[in-house]
C-alpha cells in the first residue's frame, strides 16, 4: 500500500515522506504507538518509496517492487520478529552478519524489526552495536508499542516517529469491508482507535470468546451457581498472556458499561450493546463505588501481568475481590 492510501497517521506519514524528499534519511528509525494503528504498515510503504520506479519517493503500491516489498519477499528486505516472547541473540547476530553484505538489488538493505521493544538486554546490546556504526547501505525500522522497555541508547540514535490512536470514521473506513456488518459498532467501541483490535475481536473464535466470557461476568456473585476460579480456569485456557489481556479488556468494558448505565441510563453511551439487557439487569447488582474499584482492580491486574507478574495469582486474587463484593 503507498502512502497515499493510508488512511490517517498523517503527521507520522508526512514525517517520513519528508525524509525521503529532502533526502535526509536516517539510518534508524524507531516508529511508537499504540498496537494495530498502522505503524507496519507505514514501515512498509516507506521501504516501497525508497525501492519504486513508477512513483520514486512516494510508491505506487502496484508494481512488481511494491507488491514484492508488501509480500515480505523482496530480497533486500529484512523482517523480524521476535522468536517466541523476546528476541533471540542468535536473529540479532544473524541480522548483523546479513547487514555488512552488500544489497542484492536495491541501494538499500532494510531491516524490520517488529515488537523491538521485545529486546532483552543481550539482544538489545548486541543490536546497539551496529546501530553505532551501521553499515552505509542499512536502513533499520525498529516499532514498538512499549518504548519504554528500549534501551535509552537505541531510541537516542533512532528517528523517532510517533502514532496515534486513530477516530472512530477512520477505523470503520479501514474495516468497513472486512467485518461483519452488524458487528461493525461493537468493533469501533472495542478497536479503541486501534484497527488492528477491531479485527482481532472479529475474529470467529475471539468473537466466541468475548461471549462465554461476558457469560460468565453476568453470573459473578451468585455464589450458588458460579465459583470466581471458574473465570480464572476459562482464561488461562488460552496459555497465551496477550490474549488473556486482550480478554482483561473486555473485563473493563464490562465494569465501564454497567457504570455509564448506572449513570446515564442511556444505551447510546454502552459499547457492548449486544449485552444491553444483561448490563441493566446486572448494573442494579453494584454500586457506583464497587464499580470503580473493580475498574481500578482490573486496570492494576493487567499492568501487573504486562510486568511479568504471576498469572495465576493476579487472576485469582482479581476475581476474587470482585466475587466477595456485597452491595
Amino acid at each position: 500500500m503507498a502512502f497515499k492510501e493510508i488512511v490517517g497517521q498523517k503527521q507520522a506519514i508526512e514525517i517520513l515522506r519528508r525524509t525521503l524528499r529532502e533526502g535526509k534519511l536516517s539510518q534508524t528509525y524507531l516508529l511508537v504507538g499504540p498496537e494495530g494503528v498502522g505503524k507496519k504498515l507505514a514501515a512498509l510503504s516507506f521501504v516501497q518509496a525508497l525501492n519504486c520506479k513508477e512513483e520514486p519517493l512516494e510508491g505506487c503500491g502496484k508494481c512488481e517492487l511494491c507488491r514484492a516489498i508488501n509480500n515480505l519477499s523482496h530480497p533486500d528486505l529484512f523482517y523480524l520478529q521476535p522468536d517466541g516472547q523476546w528476541y533471540k541473540i542468535q536473529q540479532i547476530r544473524e541480522l548483523r552478519r546479513e547487514a555488512y553484505l552488500k544489497p542484492y538489488i536495491s541501494s538499500w538493505k532494510i531491516f524490520i524489526l517488529d515488537d523491538a521493544h521485545q529486546l532483552r538486554s543481550e539482544s538489545a546490546n548486541a543490536l546497539l552495536k551496529i546501530l553505532e556504526e551501521p553499515p552505509e547501505h542499512t536502513i533499520f525500522i525498529l516499532i514498538a508499542y512499549r518504548p519504554e522497555l528500549l534501551l535509552p541508547t537505541i531510541i537516542s540514535r533512532s528517528q523517532v516517529v510517533t502514532f496515534s490512536y486513530l477516530n472512530y470514521e477512520e477505523v470503520r473506513e479501514i474495516i468497513k469491508d472486512k467485518v461483519l456488518e452488524d458487528r461493525i459498532e461493537i468493533l469501533l467501541g472495542l478497536s479503541q482507535g486501534s484497527v488492528g483490535k477491531a479485527l482481532f475481536w472479529n475474529d470467529e473464535d475471539n468473537w466466541k470468546k468475548r461471549l462465554e466470557l461476558i457469560k460468565y461476568l453476568t453470573l459473578l456473585k451468585k455464589e450458588k451457581l458460579y465459583s470466581p476460579f471458574e473465570i480464572v480456569d476459562f482464561l488461562v485456557e488460552e496459555k497465551d498472556n496477550e490474549k488473556i489481556m486482550a480478554y482483561l479488556e473486555i473485563v473493563l468494558f464490562w465494569w465501564r458499561d454497567l457504570l455509564f448505565w448506572k449513570i446515564t441510563k442511556n444505551e447510546e453511551y454502552l459499547i457492548q450493546k449486544d449485552f444491553s439487557v444483561e448490563i441493566v439487569r446486572k448494573s442494579q447488582e453494584y454500586s457506583i463505588s464497587d464499580l470503580t474499584l473493580f475498574f481500578r482492580l482490573t486496570q492494576d491486574a493487567i499492568r501487573g501481568i504486562r510486568n511479568n507478574a504471576n498469572l495465576m495469582l493476579t487472576l485469582e486474587t482479581l476475581f476474587l475481590r470482585v466475587g466477595m463484593t456485597r452491595t
